[in-house]
């Protein structure tokens, strides 16, 4: 190949270099004949070469003319240096042939992977510390920790739903079945997110106006004998000893009907009303219907609302001993009675396999409007605690709902009232109830808890000492006893749980070895936090 530089230093003929291009465009066509079809810009390139060594060597003669010998002699070295290096071009592009033979069959390779470059933990972790998830509460834990306290709670109808059980066999009201999940018989107030919660003499005294003082009813057992209650019906309720076997037969027990109550009820009505405007009857005959009358009413008012048994359908016959003499009937304690009452039938609801509900469920209804899901959700601020500040006027507050101990509708339903436990109810602050053994001791009968029920001021009282300050917003606790609280500690105790997590893994890796040390526990009192 002839550089510029050669043709700067040898004056060759115009017809010489003619032939040697041609030559060069000879070469270079076949080049291009080999690489057709696989780069059209290679063609293109070798072209414009073309052109512009053709316009180079038109410049240089016009420049520089040369003899014809020298011509010959440089036309006899180019033509023996294209001998030598014609085999060697063309083995070339036979090896250019084959090589991109080989290219088009191969796949295209795959792009480098980027540069991996490794980070400093130390670094980074000290640098950019990993924020604290605020805790997000979507539902209730469940059931407590440990049963020092509940212990029965084993066989609670909730510890089935805590473990993932399934639910009660039946349906049955939302609200009752939310409440009674919630329900614990050893402290007798609901477990709720917000806290404790119950009913009290208060509440029974401001919805029902009726007496929370008194003698609580002391009957022994939870109904009378066939034999009892057949003289109690021909006595007090004009019902024959012969119907009224009959009525016991067919609920197989001294249980009387919905039904057939009403009917000894408007068939006393008629005969008293008839005996009034009869001239000759004995004035006594009209006291004695005119009594059955209103005993069959009341019996049939109690057994309906505050002493409504599971099955809903009869009355026990055991209420008409306090409606003996109707004058003393106000002097029974119907507000705690009624209360124990309702206070049975929630513990037996909490137990497994039980479907059925008693006692007095409007006033659930009345204190509480909220379901499942609902009571779960609630904030403390969405509770009114203290519902009965305008009411104080028709019905004031009073002092025996400071009582804390036994409540009880007969010997054999015994219930703890327990206002310690629920003081925002009462508008003061919560703070950590005493155990409920204090309270509510065990191994009393009817007779020792009427007793301290009328001596409540010594003993089983909540002093003003034990109610602590007044609440201002309702809801206020002791510090730690509020979720709200609780919540705002555990924060904490994530950030430091990282912290000292990131310690450990940015150390040495010395593992230190810590002392336990030994300490003397005093003796902890009883707690009654559930």
């Amino acid at each position: 190949m002839i550089s510029l530089s050669q043709f700067s230093m040898l004056h060759v003929p115009w017809n010489d270099i003619t032939q040697l291009c041609t030559e060069r465009e000879a070469t270079l066509e076949r080049s291009k004949r080999k690489v057709a079809g696989t780069s059209t810009s290679r063609a293109e390139v070798e072209e414009a070469g073309t052109s512009t060594l053709r316009a180079e060597v038109e410049e240089a003669e016009a420049q520089h003319p040369v003899a014809e010998k020298d011509v010959e002699a440089q036309g006899d070295v180019e033509a023996d240096e294209q001998e030598e290096e014609q085999p060697d071009e063309q083995e070339k592009e036979q090896r250019s042939d084959a090589e991109e033979d080989q290219f088009d069959e191969a796949e295209p390779p795959p792009p480098p992977a980027p540069k991996q470059t490794k980070r400093n933990r130390r670094t980074t972790t000290a640098r950019n510390p990993p924020k604290v998830a605020e805790p997000q509460v979507t539902e209730f834990g469940g059931g407590p920790s440990h049963l020092s306290l509940l212990s029965s709670f084993g066989n609670h109808v909730a510890a089935a739903l805590w473990r993932g059980e399934t639910n009660y066999n039946h349906v049955g009201s939302g609200l009752l079945t939310a409440f009674t999940e919630r329900w614990q018989p050893e402290t007798g107030t609901f477990h709720l997110p917000i806290g404790e919660m119950t009913i009290t003499l208060d509440d029974v005294s401001c919805l029902l106006h009726i007496s929370i003082t008194g003698k609580m009813m002391n009957h022994a057992g939870t109904s009378c004998t066939m034999e009892e209650g057949r003289d109690m019906c021909d006595e007090l309720l004009n019902f024959s000893r012969e119907d009224a076997q009959e009525e016991f037969d067919k609920m197989k027990g001294a249980h009387v009907s919905f039904a057939k109550l009403l009917d000894i009820y408007h068939g006393n009505l008629n005969s008293a009303l008839e005996a009034e405007n009869n001239d000759d009857e004995e004035p006594e005959t009209v006291e004695f219907l005119r009594d059955c009358t209103v005993r069959a009413f009341l019996l049939y008012l109690i057994s309906g609302t505050l002493c409504t048994n599971e099955s809903a359908q009869y009355v026990d016959v055991i209420f008409l001993s306090y409606l003996q003499d109707i004058p003393l009937i106000n002097t029974w304690n119907w507000g705690a009675s009624g209360l124990a009452y309702m206070y049975n039938y929630l513990d037996r609801a909490s137990r497994r396999r039980c479907g059925n509900h008693g006692g007095y469920n409007c006033m659930n209804f009345c204190a509480f409007q909220e379901t499942r899901t609902s009571l779960d959700r609630m904030e403390v601020d969405e509770v009114t605690f203290c519902p009965y500040e305008d009411h104080r006027q028709t019905r004031p507050f009073q002092d025996i709902s400071w009582y804390s101990g036994w409540i009880m509708c007969g010997s054999a339903m015994l219930c703890p009232h327990l206002p310690e436990r629920v003081l925002r109810q009462y508008g003061n602050v919560q703070a950590i109830p005493r155990a409920p053994s204090v309270s509510a001791k065990p191994d009393m009968n009817q007779f020792s808890i009427q007793d301290a029920f009328d001596d409540y001021l010594t003993e089983n009282y909540v002093t003003e000492e034990m109610r602590g300050p007044r609440a201002e917003h309702g809801y206020e606790t002791e510090p730690g006893q509020l979720l709200e609280k609780v919540y705002n500690d555990l924060e904490h105790v994530v950030t430091y749980s990282l912290h000292r997590k990131r310690k450990r893994d940015s150390g040495d890796g010395k593992k230190k070895k810590k002392k336990k040390s030994k300490t003397r526990g005093e003796e902890a009192g009883p707690s009654g936090q559930g």
